[in-house]
């Protein structure tokens, strides 16, 4: 029993030191046993592993008023990396981040094709290209983070009900992953791709371990990802954020194998139809003022009824929608919201431009982190 937790506490020493590494650009011994508590003799033993590991360099002697100038450290983020993929349904995006979740190359394409050509053939060259490309070698990849759309259960591996994506009934991708990482031979995490969202832009924000995030992104899809007290929510059937079923009209009749209401009042589809916009051929003028007039009348009804379940701190909105109609649409939704609303979460732009790629990579990077700090 006393050897399990010393090893534990051992393994929590390191995962504390190298969290303060990734926030830190430098940092010294000294400064490290001061910010963290822990003693300089185990901080050494922590930095000779590090070291060891290849996890952090050396930068040579920093600055002092008096006395032994102090060795200065940092995090070496280009030694590992991982890989991020998000499929939204029309797009599937795929990118490489370092330690430092800072991007270092990605690839956007149409998602043409069932899920199984989409997450086969089309990643599989994605990734291959964006290795040759950045000059990223395969075994300095940890692992592949992978967000889908819909209901996705990732303990069994079954992705429930997707519509966007022509999956109206349960279905187990475990052979789909198995085949990814058997040919990469590194591990695959999934989870919803919203999921994947809001755990990048929680990390681009910065924010402090306990605080909460909804993540909003409307595109091809509309959803939300949570995060309560710095952990993600997913609901006891995995359908915790999925507002593209919410809706305002007590005579709509929900069809798994069709979008939600919402979904179906202001996605990309919807307003291609209504509005004739897409990503290609963006509005203007008095067109483009009528359409974000109406998805914003829609968007802020929405972060209400959100703001008021849910009484968070943080609510950031991103998606394809604002790169169609601007920033201008952000301006009308808050304007809204501040309207209607006595909610207090700060509503903001998401920081992130690539929330999903960021969540997703660091999900694998986390995962594989875990590993080399323990013995």
């Amino acid at each position: 029993m006393k050897g399990y937790v010393a090893a534990h506490l051992k393994d929590m020493n390191r995962q504390t030191v190298y969290k303060w590494f990734c926030e830190l650009d430098e940092t010294s011994k000294s400064e490290l046993s001061r910010l963290t508590g822990i003693s300089a003799p185990t901080i050494i033993k922590i930095i000779n592993f590090l070291l060891e590991k290849e996890l952090v360099q050396e930068l040579g002697d920093g600055e002092a008023a008096l006395g032994r100038k102090p060795q200065m450290l940092r995090l070496n983020k280009n030694r590992y990396y991982s890989i991020g993929v998000i499929h939204e349904g029309d797009f599937l995006k795929v990118g490489i981040a370092n330690l430092r979740s800072e991007i270092e190359a990605m690839k956007k394409v149409k998602a043409d094709g069932p899920l199984e050509q989409v997450l086969g053939e089309t990643l599989f060259s994605l990734i291959n290209e964006l290795l040759v490309k950045s000059n990223i070698r395969l075994c300095d990849i940890l692992g592949i983070g992978i967000g889908i759309p819909g209901i996705y259960h990732p303990e069994e591996h079954m992705l429930e009900m997707a519509p966007l994506i022509q999956v109206v009934n349960p279905v187990d991708i475990s052979p789909i992953l198995n085949r990814i990482q058997n040919a990469y031979q590194i591990p695959v995490f999934v989870e919803n791709d919203l999921n994947m969202e809001v755990m990048g832009e929680f990390l681009s924000l910065r924010l402090p371990e306990e605080s909460d995030l909804l993540y909003l992104s409307m595109g091809t899809g509309i959803g939300c990802g949570v995060m309560l007290g710095g952990q993600l929510r997913r609901g006891k059937h995995c359908q915790c954020g999925e507002i593209g079923y919410m809706t305002f009209m007590d005579d709509f009749s929900a069809d798994v194998e069709k979008a939600g209401w919402l979904e179906q009042c202001i996605n990309l589809t919807a307003l291609r139809e209504k509005f004739n916009i897409s990503p290609d051929t963006p509005l203007s003028g008095r067109d483009r003022q009528v359409a974000i007039e109406y998805v914003s009348a829609y968007t802020a009804l929405c972060i209400n009824n959100l703001m008021m379940c849910y009484d968070c701190d943080h609510i950031s909105l991103g998606g394809e929608l604002f790169d169609v109609l601007g920033e201008d649409l952000f301006s009308a939704i808050k304007e809204k919201v501040d309207k209607i609303s006595v909610g207090k979460s700060v509503l903001h732009k998401s920081i992130s431009p690539e929330p999903g790629i960021t969540g997703a990579a660091n999900t694998a990077t986390q995962a594989a982190i875990m590993n080399l700090l323990q013995e």
